[in-house]
């Protein structure tokens, strides 16, 4: 994920990440959590995102994650929510266990399960530049 952002750096679609890179620590659970406070676009926007992962047999297994994208106050759109909940969490009748939240809005939008390296890279070459633009 450091490498991702700093390619992102490279491209100049995020600003030095002022010390705010990904920092991995233990949770609760025994759980380690994969977590960005801050990652802030060229355009002012900002990303922030935690992802929490368990070993296993076959190695780290994704359980969790949230990625948070703050766009500048400029766009139509405020905020876009991405997260994939715990697979004990949610009702699958009600609430998809991969969803997009835009903007406030309390509706969960069903979003592909995926690799969150893959995330980060959708998130900022593509919904970061194009959402909420008039």
């Amino acid at each position: 994920m450091r490498q991702d952002l700093l390619r992102q750096f490279d491209h100049k679609r995020i600003n030095d990440t002022h010390g705010r890179v990904p920092q991995l620590a233990t949770v609760a659970g025994g759980m380690n959590e994969l977590t960005c406070s801050g990652a802030e676009f060229a355009d002012g926007g900002r990303l922030l995102f935690n992802i929490q992962l368990g070993e296993s047999q076959r190695g780290w297994l994704v359980k969790r994650f949230r990625f948070h994208l703050h766009l500048p106050p400029s766009r139509s759109v405020k905020t876009v929510r991405i997260h994939l909940n715990p697979e004990t969490w949610h009702d699958p009748m009600r609430i998809p266990r991969c969803h997009l939240h835009v903007g406030d809005s309390g509706a969960h939008i069903p979003f592909p399960i995926m690799n969150p390296r893959l995330i980060l890279s959708l998130v900022c070459e593509y919904i970061e530049p194009d959402f909420g633009v008039g």
